[in-house]
């Protein structure tokens, strides 16, 4: 997913500021799968404006600086409608916990559970956050979910689907390694017995 599309989307949705776009949409409202820095957003802002997918016009305010607002145009929605009908490849995995676990070995037993333990606290505390999102999110939405509040929360189940996944991956990952280090003791005081 690019940016430009995600913030085609939010226009989509309505008349934002960068600002807005920015603390509402991607901090907000997609933080579960999506980031991006106000650098970022104005730039592409910029860029979707140079292209004529957005629009923008100079909002006067009373007593705060005055504030860009952008709007999606009718180029910009084709666009967006495309992309959304398109299937993409999947996009390059990169994921630096996974390169510590690659050369794990040159850690010791206790520092990679240590590590493993530590990388679970944090998957959990984030699979907390989602699930009190889903939670606040499903009261907001009430029982007459609307197809756009349904698939906000498909990206909230994924988001949730992936942490479970993470966490069970680690419970067993800190299982292997607790009977790794068993049968080496073992190994070891077998070996000392040999000696003696």
């Amino acid at each position: 997913m690019s940016l430009d599309h995600a913030i085609l989307g939010f226009l989509a949705d309505g008349d934002l500021s960068g600002y807005d776009i920015k603390t509402r949409c991607v901090d907000r409202d997609a933080s579960h799968f999506w980031t991006a820095d106000q650098a970022q957003v104005y730039r592409t802002l910029d860029r979707l404006e140079s292209a004529r997918y957005v629009t923008s016009k100079q909002k006067i305010q009373t007593g705060k600086p005055n504030r860009k607002v952008y709007r999606i145009t009718r180029a910009g929605r084709v666009r967006l409608d495309d992309w959304l009908a398109t299937s993409h490849a999947l996009p390059p995995y990169r994921d630096p916990f996974l390169i510590q676990v690659y050369f794990g070995s040159e850690l010791s037993d206790e520092a990679l559970a240590d590590v493993l333990e530590r990388t679970r606290t944090q998957r959990q505390m984030r699979l907390s956050a989602l699930r009190e999102r889903a939670t606040s999110h499903a009261m907001e939405v009430g029982s007459g979910a609307d197809r756009a509040a349904l698939m906000h929360r498909m990206t909230l189940d994924a988001a949730m689907a992936a942490e479970r996944a993470a966490i069970d991956w680690l419970d067993d990952s800190l299982d292997t390694l607790r009977s790794l280090a068993a049968e080496s003791g073992s190994q070891r005081q077998l070996f000392r017995e040999d000696q003696a």
